[in-house]
């Protein structure tokens, strides 16, 4: 088993940054420094810092939250962590420390 992180990012569906959606933007930064595997879901409902509720209506997805989880090795997750923090893009993110690998 390897040493490394789980880094949760957690975003507004429709949350954008310079007019592309915050999700898709760290999708991409994690691809363009080596990260193959990601993991996306959608929650019901998340209360954010300020206090509003964000969830998915029936009339209304698009402040659904959303998590996107990669489990990366410690050098990896330091510069993509380090990539969404010097795009200025506004984002909730957990890093814990994990074992992880590929079982036979």
């Amino acid at each position: 088993m390897e040493k490394g992180y789980e880094i949760l990012f957690i975003t507004p569906q429709n949350r954008r940054h310079e007019g592309k959606l915050v999700s898709k933007l760290i999708v991409d930064m994690a691809k363009d420094h080596g990260v193959q595997r990601v993991t996306t879901r959608m929650d019901s409902e998340g209360q954010g810092l300020s206090g509003h509720l964000h969830s998915a209506h029936f009339f209304e997805l698009a402040d659904q939250p959303m998590e996107i989880m990669f489990v990366v090795n410690q050098h990896i997750g330091d510069k993509l962590i380090e990539a969404v923090r010097s795009a200025g893009i506004h984002v909730f993110c957990v890093r814990k420390e994990v074992e992880f690998g590929d079982l036979p």
